[in-house]
């Protein structure tokens, strides 16, 4: 294998950019030299439906590292189902916003197609730029939550699993995709939009919109950017006979090798762990998978078959320990996971509810060879930590984990239920989750192919 420079699906270098985060966690590409000068724009980039008059006054949620660029050509459409893009150069006279969603751009007057975008999410708009300073407003900088090439609004193509206790399609109605009833989805499979497939566990290989049907069926795995995993109490059996099948694994490692991206929660780790089970040791007894598999030809064995089922426990010591992340979250306020309060977070300590199992080790894996034939190696990142009952004081477990198999996908394993219960706005570890899908959804730096 080679690490590749350019992508399979190279939407051309006024399109990709580099992402804030890159194999074993890379560092910001930072803003470049604007190519002329005389018109300014700025604004704030919002995520969807979290912008001012949406999100609740105070608790509105900016966007970090999204892309502004401007070009005198329409860029060219992101492709509608899983593809491969990697890293390139930042656009001439592109810039990244700030923690807050902030961002100032400078170019020539002229009339462009000024482009914000954050992975699969974006917005295409045309404006004339003449000399002087234009601030766009929040309507015009807001993610959009739907998919509408025609009218220049993209976001992530999505399926979710329908688990249980980890209600993720509340946050995703939140974002704006979907119908919520009050703060929840009071009948998720009746209201979701066309940006959202929910799936069901509980049918077989043969039902069309089941789980078991899409571990089956690459045709259907290629339909989307991102899938979810919520924790699932009680893994059916037909579910955990097939996640021991090589030929399911294999459906799962080639869909995060063709730039798929893969978001599991707690109980429902098994997912992961047994298609990829080295990179994350579980602690509590009979979690954790062991095995090997051969990132080239997706084959390979398990030699210990876990559960990813652990304890209860809450983590009253969170702390983001990336600092582009903690440097978002610092910003922001809204309510806290007890429900009693709203203020300011504090990214180096908030508490972290509901988690139900424990990371023990993270694994650096060889995942192929680069350019010179020497070996590459992917070291799964932590985000954020928090300590376990009954371990040493200063203890911290990884809470939320990335990692990069070979090839162009991502992978995000949390030890957590992000949503468990019905409430206004976004508690600290939602806010975690949304930063995460975003992120997790941004290119690949230099991909083994």
């Amino acid at each position: 294998m080679q690490g590749l420079k350019t992508s399979l699906v190279l939407l051309s270098i006024l399109v990709a950019a580099c992402g804030p985060s890159g194999r074993g966690g890379g560092d910001d590409t930072g803003d470049v030299d604007a190519p002329g000068s005389g018109a300014t724009l700025t604004g704030k980039v919002y995520a969807p439906n979290q912008g001012p008059g949406q999100a609740l006054a105070g608790q509105e949620i900016p966007v970090a590292g999204a892309l502004v660029y401007v070009s005198t050509a329409r860029p060219a459409p992101i492709p509608s189902g899983v593809y491969c893009e990697a890293c390139v150069a930042t656009p001439g006279g592109g810039v990244l916003t700030g923690a807050d969603g902030s961002f100032t751009l400078e170019t020539a007057p002229g009339h462009y197609w000024v482009v914000i975008e954050k992975g699969q999410f974006r917005i295409e708009s045309e404006y004339d730029l003449t000399r002087g300073t234009l601030a766009l407003t929040s309507q015009q900088t807001t993610l959009p939550s739907v998919w509408d090439p025609s009218t220049g609004r993209y976001m992530p193509k999505m399926a979710m699993a329908q688990g249980t206790s980890d209600n993720i399609e509340d946050i995703l109605g939140k974002l704006g995709v979907g119908t919520l009833s009050g703060n929840s989805f009071s009948s998720p499979a009746g209201e979701l939009g066309p940006e959202l497939d929910i799936l069901d566990y509980d049918g077989d290989v043969s039902m069309p919109g089941s789980v078991a049907y899409l571990l089956s069926n690459m045709t259907e795995l290629r339909k989307y950017h991102i899938i979810f995993f919520p924790c699932k109490a009680g893994m059916p059996s037909e579910i955990d006979t097939m996640l021991q099948d090589q030929t399911i694994l294999g459906n799962i490692r080639r869909y995060v090798s063709e730039g798929g991206k893969l978001y599991v929660t707690d109980w429902s780790g098994e997912i992961v762990d047994r298609a990829f089970p080295q990179q994350v040791t579980l602690g509590d007894s009979g979690a954790d998978s062991d095995g090997t598999y051969d990132p080239v030809t997706f084959t390979g064995t398990l030699t210990t078959i876990g559960d990813a089922d652990g304890g209860y426990y809450n983590s009253p010591d969170g702390k983001v320990v990336d600092p582009a992340l903690s440097a978002w979250l610092g910003l922001q306020s809204g309510p806290t996971e007890n429900g009693t309060s709203v203020g300011m977070y504090n990214p180096n300590m908030f508490e972290i509810t509901d988690l139900w199992n424990w990371v023990k080790k993270l694994n650096p894996v060889q995942i192929g060879l680069d350019e010179n034939s020497l070996p590459v190696y992917d070291t799964p990142k932590a985000w954020l930590t928090g300590s376990k009952p009954g371990e040493p004081t200063g203890t911290s477990r990884p809470a939320a984990i990335t990692f990069e198999p070979a090839g162009c996908g991502k992978v995000l394993f949390t030890t957590f239920q992000t949503a468990n219960s019905e409430h206004a706005g976004l508690y600290p570890q939602e806010r975690v989750l949304l930063y995460l899908i975003m992120e997790i959804t941004t290119c690949s730096d230099s991909p083994i192919l």
